[in-house]
């Protein structure tokens, strides 16, 4: 992949800034004609989980904002869940947002070394 990057969330998606960052990067690497991948392992596949209620915490609905990117009219990324991370924290691809695919350790391992660069967050 020419000018692509990976922007690998292990954050979940509310206490810290870190899993908003990574998508506001993803967003702002497909803005700059990045081919972007949101890859969301460890706490970060909740970040793909819909529904979520931030209430007054000051956070933003994390899976609204990846839904968006996923339904814009111009370049989209391309969005990996970690199967492994979902499954120990008892979630299945039915509990996530749509679009999104799910990866095991090898795919894991192939969108990272396939893109030119990566951002860890």
């Amino acid at each position: 992949m020419d000018r692509s990057i990976c922007v690998l969330i292990s954050q979940a998606p509310y206490g810290t800034v870190h899993a908003a960052e990574g998508v506001r990067h993803v967003n702002g690497a497909l803005s700059q004609g990045f081919q972007a991948v949101a890859v969301l392992v460890d706490d970060g596949v909740w970040v793909a989980r819909p529904g979520q209620q931030p209430g007054a915490s000051g956070f933003t609905s994390l899976s609204d904002a990846l839904t968006a990117a996923l339904k814009a009219s111009g370049p989209v990324p391309r969005v990996a869940v970690h199967r492994p991370s979902l499954e120990a924290r008892g979630l299945t691809a039915a509990d996530l947002i749509a679009g999104v695919e799910l990866v095991d350790d090898a795919g894991l391992t192939q969108i990272i070394t396939e893109t030119q660069f990566l951002l860890r967050f």
